[in-house]
């Protein structure tokens, strides 16, 4: 009982001293008992539980309508991406595409996560071993040494050992990697993995890319190498290096700041310290080996050599690549000696020769002076020899990643004059081949279609597109526009809100003429007015069009207000939106989150939404394909098709890459194709392309499908197997629009433009680029314009029968005359086939600038324009371009008129037409033709 009230005594001693003066000393036990008896503590909990309620009722809904709004602000886009994408019947994809690029970067963060604790933990334990290793080394040894009091200086040792360690830098150390090893793992992990995340689709591109079956000639490894693997393992050598570096850093100064330690109380740093070091350096020589290997890859993109050929030729295959491998191999010596020095601390000599010989060697290899003078006295005197397998290398490896491998080659007999013979069936083909001729240049008839049809202000004609229609049983060729919602060109004060949102909501109807035409004869249409009507059986149950090239605006559809259709007779027609494949907006959450994401207040209390009302998205056709797929590349000519159903959109998309080996990468081809070709310009040259998948879209629906148009290009094939069910096979091609697949001009032109050069296989005229061709230019007002490949209608490659065909003539590199011309069929029997048909190389056969002055200087055309200036009236010469008229080279050229005053709508007057450095003019193509045969 002493020993209890001495110890409490002192227990309030020292609280009477830490309480001080303040607080009386009665004990506390006896103030809370008194505190808490009777009717206090039921009076203390209910008021204490009141509070809670009042607090509950009060702030709970105040702070959810103050966090409410603010997380519908930042969340608000998310959640339309949602409903958008399931619109589309693509949330799967959306789900998918979203987990992909989490999953790397959870996996890349998880590997790299693990490699800095792991050896962290290492690093710990090592040091931990270490010191207490040495310190029964050390008791040992004083144990044997002293002899006297031994036993007392030993304990006096010891427990002095462990009153320093704690408060030691080595302990320090070792606790801060124990305590903080997680954390610094952490935040390495996800700095190094993010660069890995931001290129997340080409790493699962590697793991679903199938193999090309083409091999390339000096590896020997699959296409599939250079166009997958490659790239990423280049990326993830980088990243390794950077964390083995890292690492390096950490655990040589933890390391340093150990041994400090350790020299300090005459010990000395341990052999598993050693041992780690080893095999982090080991690591960082094996990734530097590895590089030089991929190095050897890299190889195969020389470019020193242009303009003549792409690639490596004899000066790197015989100097650079030894040089790679000695490289190689005084890395590997230097690695080994320096792991050996490491843990033996002999050898420096060695080490000192490695390095001397490894800087040796890359100096050499980086020397400019090395492949200089090997090029200059070695390889220019007997450049052809000994570059010719280089050549050959390139010119293979550049027509195949073009898609040219298989182009077929005819030489074409020029005709002197036109057939004789009475056979109907030759004068039934010539009628077809004059019907089909394009006398209509698409931006005069822009023109035309914008004055006569647009009918009311706010509808536009954005472009013309080509097509072949079988109309009144004829195969013919075609022009055709949709008439697009152009809300900005309403007058100003009919740009309100409710016009914005309910009203003005979509286009209607296409127009379509033929492509030929009789001059002064009425403009014929196949397809016209609102609404649209058509002498020639084209119908369309649904010519809305809610989708389109136009940047158009959101809208809701259908409305409690009415859309309007078009112009009636008494009145505008109105119609409601049948379709159900946008976002419905039907219940108030919807309303809200779309008024959080168009920052309007008004579409929540708006009453013209009605139960079965939708809101239509992002409506402009190619930027809405490019943000759902944005590994394509869309060709800039989409183009219109009219069914018995819907209008539709056709877009051609590209696959592109700049990793095909051996192949001469190009830019986009501005000045050959100037006003169709890719969505964008290429940010990076590429050597690699394929028209891989063709896209059709509803332009009343929206619904957006994608279909493998090239099943032997293994980057689309990777794209289909990442993500299952987006592009479906061309079995599955709506059959009314499979008559209309054409093939794309803008990878036609880019073709010829590859082709120009290498077209010549031989390696002796590829060295001499004597047979070099050109797109023809055509100079008019100071102004130089190229032709681009232009469509026609011809029985060229099948002379039993009309097809629509890409026609681009080429001319020899710096002469006007006409070397050759190529055609491409868009049908599909033929679709894809390419065929060039040569000249003979001694005969002339004028060009189209050629031809251009011949029709300036003809006396008889040059009356007749000046008699129609006199009467203020605009000349304006079409496109000159070259067409077959029975087996004949032809040359066609339209002349239209404009008012001098007033509504000026271009009219075509005058067809000219050439054959043989002949020229004539007339009212119709037929009439010229048989002018020319007069003369």
């Amino acid at each position: 009982m002493r020993a209890v009230r001495s110890r409490l005594g002192s227990q309030e001693a020292r609280y009477d001293r830490y309480q001080g003066d303040r607080i009386p000393r009665s004990p506390p036990a006896v103030f809370s008992v008194s505190y808490f008896n009777g009717q206090g503590v039921v009076m203390a909990s209910k008021r204490l539980w009141r509070r809670i309620g009042v607090f509950v009722l009060v702030a709970i809904p105040l702070i959810l309508a103050i966090a409410l709004p603010i997380i519908g602000l930042f969340y608000a886009d998310v959640v339309v991406d949602i409903w958008w994408y399931q619109s589309l019947g693509l949330g799967f994809y959306f789900w998918l595409r979203l987990l992909y690029s989490y999953v790397v970067f959870t996996v890349f963060t998880g590997l790299f996560f693990l490699f800095f604790y792991v050896n962290f933990r290492i690093a710990a334990r090592s040091m931990r071993s270490v010191s207490l290793s040495r310190k029964k080394s050390l008791l040992r040894l004083r144990r044997e040494n002293r002899r006297g009091k031994r036993k007392n200086a030993l304990i006096l040792d010891s427990e002095s050992d462990r009153q320093r360690e704690p408060f030691s830098l080595l302990s320090a150390i070792i606790f801060g990697l124990h305590k903080f090893s997680i954390l610094i793992a952490l935040v390495l992990a996800i700095v190094l993995a993010y660069p890995l995340y931001s290129h997340w689709e080409d790493t699962l591109l590697f793991i679903f890319a199938p193999r090309a079956g083409i091999t390339d000639p000096v590896y020997g490894q699959d296409i599939s190498f250079y166009l997958f693997a490659l790239p990423v393992f280049r990326s993830i050598l980088l990243e390794v290096f950077f964390a083995l570096s890292i690492l390096l850093a950490i655990l040589g100064l933890t390391y340093f700041l150990h041994f400090q330690a350790l020299k300090m109380r005459e010990l000395t740093i341990g052999r598993s310290a050693r041992r780690h070091l080893s095999v982090i350096l080991a690591l960082m020589f094996g990734i530097g080996i590895a590089e030089l290997l991929f190095q050897r890859y890299g190889l195969l993109y020389t470019d020193s050599h242009t303009p003549l050929f792409f690639g490596p030729g004899y000066t790197e295959m015989t100097i650079v690549l030894p040089l790679i491998w000695a490289s190689i191999s005084m890395l590997l010596a230097l690695g080994v000696s320096s792991i050996w020095f490491l843990n033996t601390k002999r050898g420096i000599a060695i080490v000192t020769a490695f390095v001397v010989l490894l800087s040796a060697t890359l100096s050499l290899r980086y020397w400019e002076a090395i492949p200089k003078a090997v090029q200059d006295y070695l390889v220019e005197p007997d450049e052809l020899a000994r570059q010719q397998v280089y050549i050959e290398h390139n010119i293979a490896a550049t027509l195949d990643s073009f898609g040219l491998s298989e182009v077929e080659t005819r030489p074409y007999v020029v005709a002197v004059d036109a057939s004789e013979s009475e056979d109907s069936d030759r004068d039934e083909i010539v009628t077809m081949t004059l019907r089909n001729i394009p006398l209509w240049d698409r931006d005069v008839l822009l023109d035309v279609y914008r004055e006569m049809q647009e009918i009311r202000s706010y509808y536009s004609f954005l472009s013309v597109n080509t097509d072949r229609y079988t109309i009144d049983g004829r195969y013919q060729q075609v022009f055709l526009a949709a008439r697009e919602l152009d809300f900005d060109r309403l007058p100003q004060d009919s740009q309100n809100w409710v016009n914005r949102w309910f009203r003005y909501t979509h286009g209607y109807g296409a127009v379509m003429s033929p492509a030929a035409q009789v001059g002064e004869e009425t403009k014929q249409w196949f397809l016209k007015d609102m609404p649209p009507r058509s002498e020639s059986g084209l119908t369309t149950k649904e010519p809305g069009i809610y989708y389109g090239m136009q940047d158009l605006y959101d809208v809701i559809a259908p409305n409690a207000l009415g859309e309007i259709s078009y112009p009636g007779e008494v009145g505008v027609v109105q119609d409601d939106y049948r379709a159900d494949t946008a976002i419905p907006i039907d219940g108030w959450f919807r309303r809200a989150i779309f008024a959080l994401y168009y920052r309007d207040y008004k579409l929540f209390f708006t009453k013209a939404i009605r139960s079965d009302s939708q809101i239509l998205i992002r409506r402009n056709v190619p930027s809405t394909i490019l943000q759902v797929t944005p590994f394509l590349e869309l060709d800039d000519d989409p183009y219109l098709v009219v069914t018995p159903e819907h209008l539709y959109w056709i877009l051609d998309a590209y696959t592109l890459s700049d990793r095909y080996p051996y192949a001469e990468p190009v830019n986009r081809l501005v000045d050959a194709h100037p006003d169709h070709g890719m969505s964008s310009p290429i940010p990076k040259p590429f050597n690699y392309i394929r028209n891989s998948v063709k896209i059709v879209v509803n332009a009343y629906t929206g619904e957006m499908d994608y279909y493998l148009a090239d099943p032997s290009d293994p980057i689309a094939r990777a794209y289909r197997r990442m993500y299952p069910g987006l592009i479906k096979g061309m079995d599955q091609f709506p059959e009314a629009l499979q008559s209309h697949i054409r093939y794309p001009r803008g990878l036609f032109t880019t073709q010829m433009h590859v082709y120009a050069k290498y077209h010549q296989t031989d390696p002796a005229v590829f060295y001499g680029q004597e047979d070099r061709w050109m797109f023809p230019r055509i100079t008019r007002a100071s102004e130089v314009k190229t032709l681009s490949p232009y469509y026609v209608t011809l029985n060229l490659i099948d002379p039993s029968r009309f097809e629509h065909l890409l026609l681009a003539p080429m001319n020899p590199k710096g002469r006007d005359n006409m070397r050759a011309f190529a055609v491409v069929s868009s049908d599909a029997e033929n679709y894809g086939r390419i065929v060039v048909y040569s000249f003979p190389t001694g005969v002339l056969v004028l060009g189209l600038a050629q031809i251009d002055a011949l029709i300036e200087q003809d006396s008889e055309i040059a009356e007749q324009f000046t008699l129609w200036g006199r009467g203020g009236a605009e000349i304006q010469r079409g496109k000159l371009i070259l067409t077959l008229v029975d087996d004949v080279i032809t040359y066609v050229q339209p002349v239209y008129l404009k008012a001098a005053q007033g509504v000026q709508i271009p009219q075509l007057k005058r067809v000219i037409a050439s054959q043989h450095g002949k020229v004539a003019m007339a009212r119709s193509l037929e009439e010229a033709i048989a002018k020319l045969g007069e003369r």
